[in-house]
């Protein structure tokens, strides 16, 4: 008996930008994500001392690709410094966070399947400065996250 091979997304070929979404210190280009992707792509540059607070993803597992500076990370209960080449996963229902260290904003890319995250990034982006913690929560329970946490700190 044969396998079917996995579907093949509609647009293959180069990424490019399908927009942008800031918070947090973290500015992103969304390259890949939304209904009928087979995961979220996003480039991500977080400024120092910034980053994504501990967070929990209930249906999403992340592969992190550093590509220039250094980060922590919070994995589970592991802390774990990221430089330039490193790749690091985070699974689904899994506690994480990541901050930029260094004076010089630090960058990677996201890879997040099934295709979701970029919502959850849209719509916190879209919020007003300061944030209302009241509608950070609804964003978050839209999106099946929880923020349990601030950004890992050295």
């Amino acid at each position: 008996m044969t396998q079917n091979p996995a579907p093949v997304p509609r647009a293959s070929g180069r990424l490019t930008s399908m927009g942008t979404a800031e918070f947090s210190g973290i500015d992103a280009t969304i390259l890949m994500g939304g209904d009928g992707k087979p995961f979220t792509v996003m480039e991500m540059i977080v400024r120092p001392g910034m980053g994504a607070p501990a967070h929990i993803s209930f249906h999403e597992d992340k592969v992190f690709h550093i590509s220039e500076g250094n980060f922590l990370f919070l994995i589970g209960e592991d802390r774990i410094k990221a430089k330039a080449g490193d790749h690091l996963f985070a699974g689904r229902r899994q506690v994480h966070s990541f901050s930029a260290l260094g004076s010089k904003p630090a960058r990677m890319t996201l890879v997040s399947n099934p295709a979701h995250h970029d919502r959850f990034f849209r719509a916190l982006s879209a919020l007003p400065v300061p944030h209302d913690p009241k509608e950070v929560e609804a964003v978050c329970e839209t999106c099946d996250q929880r923020i349990v946490g601030p950004i890992v700190e050295a």
